[in-house]
């Protein structure tokens, strides 16, 4: 797969989760972003200050943008993390977001504990991507290693159970290497099973807890992953459709966003190029 048939990315957590929906839309378009995410924040932050989430989709449409609604972490029954905003919105608050937004993909997340089977996970999971269906809309499951679906293995045994055509996983290098690196389980892949990949680096320790270090991820290149491995391995089952950096920290959130996004862009465009050598 080439470059050129790469659909680009622009993750909010590159940019900063604060920054202005239309500073991403220049950033995007400047780069030759294809596609935006947004948060239910963004678009509640918006609705309040008088902009619809109708308007909101129009809008970024109208450059050219196509919409990732991300962070939907009210998709299965249990206990809500009140200190976990994106927690305060419901399935039905979130998919009346999409719907309004004619978001193309959601990325669903796991909350930080979960008493359901994996079937029951499965179950809520194929329930959500028919909804999304109904929407014309992709749904992504992303692991995350401090999270009830912490890693890829787990993961992948969802959307397989689920077996919804629509249902896809999110594959962040991040995630990947902090928690369970399983490259037997990522070459056993189909690609066509990966709706989207995030790039970012970490450095050689975490400082402080998982949590904490998420917030400080680095540039790809600048850190300790072997993202040249991943890459290739992502490459070669054809899983390299999707992508973007999504580098969360104060550092990046501090960058004029059109820089953020294209030394991202650079990056992992330079290490896909090295692991297609």
């Amino acid at each position: 797969m080439r470059d050129n048939a790469i659909e680009w990315v622009l993750w909010a957590g590159t940019v900063g989760y604060e920054s202005p929906i239309q500073a991403r839309s220049d950033a995007a378009a400047a780069n030759g972003y294809s596609r935006v995410s947004l948060t239910p924040i963004d678009v509640a932050t918006a609705e309040a200050a008088g902009t619809s989430a109708r308007e909101l989709g129009r809008q970024l449409h109208g450059a050219g943008l196509s919409i990732e609604l991300e962070g939907f972490m009210t998709w299965y029954p249990g206990e809500y993390a009140p200190e976990i905003p994106l927690a305060a919105f419901s399935a039905p608050e979130v998919l009346r977001m999409a719907e309004a937004l004619q978001a193309q993909t959601l990325t669903a997340l796991a909350r930080p504990t979960c008493d359901l089977s994996v079937d029951e996970v499965a179950g809520c999971f194929a329930a959500t991507c028919d909804h999304a269906a109904d929407l014309g809309a992709r749904v992504g499951l992303e692991f995350i290693p401090f999270m009830a679906v912490a890693d890829l293995p787990s993961a992948a045994a969802i959307v397989d159970r689920a077996d919804r055509a629509n249902g896809g996983l999110v594959f962040d290098t991040w995630h990947f290497f902090r928690g369970n690196p399983d490259f037997a389980a990522l070459e056993s892949l189909s690609g066509d099973k990966i709706s989207a990949v995030q790039v970012s680096d970490g450095g050689a320790t975490i400082q402080g807890s998982l949590i904490e270090d998420t917030f400080q991820r680095l540039f790809p290149g600048d850190g300790c992953f072997d993202l040249v491995r991943v890459l290739r391995a992502l490459d070669k089952i054809g899983a390299l459709k999707s992508v973007g950096t999504e580098v969360i920290s104060p550092i990046t959130a501090a960058m004029p966003a059109t820089e953020a996004a294209r030394v991202g862009q650079e990056r992992t465009r330079d290490l896909i190029a090295q692991a297609r050598s």
